[in-house]
């Protein structure tokens, strides 16, 4: 199931625009909901007044994002001539988000309060993962089941594509794999093209 988007309210949108910048700072541990209150510059009960706890602060979070996110989401969507090609471009959106920290923190954010709260973890597999997975089984479709008589192999190549380059980009950017093991992302991609082209070509 995917989540619809949260409407909120313009005062709420402004606490996120604040709440999000917290979320993804340099930090020791899980920022508590008071350390949230501080950060947007408004007390604990305004907090709880607009979001109602800070499980509900997280949530609202993952949906700022996702909102954020949506006119990368929709052009992650849209096929390309070939399978090849379909890949090709995909990687090079993935590339927009290897080099934009926020979208490597959003995730980290996403990722560790999934490990503590698994109601977050439903939301960010509803919020941000799906929708994701999604879009790139729209984009693979044409090439991978042209005629649609095999849904599951869309969604096993939308997942190994997606999660292969959410974990190169963690590695590099987030557990700093740039300085131990430098990856060179042209040639990692011209091999993922030729995989993932050449590997999901639909079945004779």
């Amino acid at each position: 199931m995917t989540a619809a988007p949260a409407l909120h309210s313009d005062r709420q949108r402004e606490l996120l625009d604040l709440l999000s910048v917290a979320a993804v700072a340099d930090r020791s541990g899980p920022v508590s909901l008071r350390q949230f209150a501080i950060r947007a510059g408004v007390s604990e009960p305004t907090l709880r007044h607009f979001f109602g706890d800070r499980q509900g602060v997280v949530i609202a979070i993952l949906h700022h994002f996702a909102r954020q996110a949506g006119a990368w989401l929709a052009r992650s969507a849209e096929p390309d001539a070939d399978l090849e090609a379909s890949v090709k471009g995909y990687l090079d959106l993935s590339l927009e988000g290897f080099d934009n920290s926020l979208f490597v923190q959003a995730h980290a954010f996403a990722l560790v309060e999934s490990i503590h709260d698994p109601v977050v973890g439903r939301a960010y597999l509803d919020i941000v993962v799906e929708p994701s997975l999604r879009a790139i089984e729209a984009r693979l479709a044409p090439g991978i089941d042209p005629d649609g008589q095999n849904p599951e192999r869309i969604r096993h190549g939308a997942l190994a594509l997606y999660s292969t380059m959410l974990f190169a980009t963690l590695h590099q950017r987030l557990l700093r794999g740039s300085d131990a093991r430098p990856l060179h992302m042209d040639a990692f991609f011209g091999d993922l093209v030729q995989l993932f082209g050449r590997g999901l070509v639909p079945k004779a």
